[in-house]
């Protein structure tokens, strides 16, 4: 009898790690085949990772890291991620925040007085962190970028030679400015240059090893070349990456890119009351922005009326782009980090979501059923 119910028990087990070995083969499969065609259709090559409850499901890495050498990306070759860096910054601040070293609502020139007052007033990393400052958008509105390492100081100079567009708090305008300055006061506060801060509040604490903040004195081994698309084929293109301080200087993988995101859904890195205020969006006027983060909803699987919610942000700079979705009512991750520009990054990540969730099957049998429904009634 025993021998009986063992041998019961071991078939039905076989079978199940079966079925569930046949279930993930298809997934990856399906997920692999969809990156294919953007490969085949649009020149993608990058790395992609999809995990849900911080498993991963899939991980792949597509076409080429260096195309002059043919060396072909890994999926642990290292990519910068443009103003998904903005996330890093906002996560940094509140582990300040946290630690009663910066407040959300002070006048910014308690951290930063060298700014000058007319970009001062009624400013507050609160402001500065949701794009409520009326700072230009860019820089480059201000000043001619040179080939070298920009210091933090240089930066700060040239935003004081900039005009605000509206009253800090009364309007929304995304801005590179407003991140500098949040990491010029990271920086004020802890006495720590932007990359050590980072390194000390971010990456060593969550085993990060291969992150960081990029300069042209300390390009990382390992990095993927970064590539645009030309009628005649792929050329290199990249940014002086030391003039996004705080707003789009930082590399990653797929694999340290996962360990951060799914700190952010306990309460041993940041506090609870922190997370929180990362994730409070604003309504569309403002941007649906929190801090760093992007927060909309999204269709799950089932009824129409069955939405959760999606924070996310992206990065676009000169050869590189990246996506970062986390569909949090089913602790769904998708990760896509790109070394050519441009495709559309948002479009496949949404996509990749839906089979993921096996929402193109439902999608499939909906269409299949109105077909033959259809033909009934004709």
């Amino acid at each position: 009898m025993q021998k009986h119910f063992l041998f019961c028990f071991t078939f039905l087990f076989s079978l199940f790690s079966l079925c569930n070995s046949e279930v993930n083969t298809g997934l990856t499969g399906k997920l692999d085949k969809h990156i294919q065609e953007y490969v085949e259709e649009e020149s993608f090559q990058g790395a992609v990772l999809v995990a849900k409850n911080g498993d991963v499901l899939f991980k792949s890495a597509y076409g080429h890291a260096d195309l002059e050498k043919n060396l072909a990306n890994t999926t642990d070759k290292k990519f910068l991620i443009g103003s998904l860096t903005k996330s890093f910054t906002a996560v940094a601040v509140m582990r300040l925040v946290d630690q009663e070293k910066l407040s959300l609502h002070v006048p910014i020139s308690t951290y930063i007085p060298d700014l000058k007052e007319k970009l001062a007033d009624q400013l507050t990393l609160h402001r500065l962190m949701k794009h409520q400052s009326g700072l230009p958008q860019h820089l480059e509105r201000l000043t001619h970028f040179e080939e070298k390492d920009i210091s933090s100081n240089e930066i700060l100079e040239i935003i004081n030679t900039a005009e605000r567009s509206f009253t800090p708090g009364t309007n929304y305008q995304y801005s590179n400015l407003n991140y500098h300055l949040a990491a010029i006061a990271i920086e004020n506060v802890t006495g720590k240059s932007y990359p050590q801060a980072m390194q000390e509040l971010v990456f060593d604490p969550l085993g990060m090893n291969n992150s960081g903040v990029e300069r042209l004195s300390n390009i990382p081994d390992n990095r993927a070349n970064g590539y645009r698309k030309r009628a005649f084929g792929l050329n290199r293109d990249e940014n002086i990456v030391s003039y996004a301080l705080g707003s789009g200087d930082i590399y990653s993988t797929v694999d340290d890119l996962l360990k951060w995101e799914q700190s952010l859904y306990g309460d041993e890195f940041l506090s609870r009351e922190s997370v929180d205020r990362l994730f409070s969006a604003e309504s569309k006027s403002f941007g649906y922005y929190g801090y760093g983060f992007r927060i909309r909803d999204y269709q799950r699987a089932g009824e129409e009326s069955n939405r959760g919610t999606l924070t996310r942000h992206g990065g676009s700079m000169d050869g590189f782009l990246s996506n970062l979705h986390r569909y949090t009512d089913d602790k769904l991750t998708v990760i896509v980090l790109a070394n050519v520009r441009s495709f559309p990054i948002r479009k496949l990540t949404f996509e990749l979501k839906e089979i993921a969730l096996g929402m193109d099957d439902l999608k499939r049998d909906r269409w299949n059923c109105n077909k033959k429904v259809d033909s009934k009634l004709g």
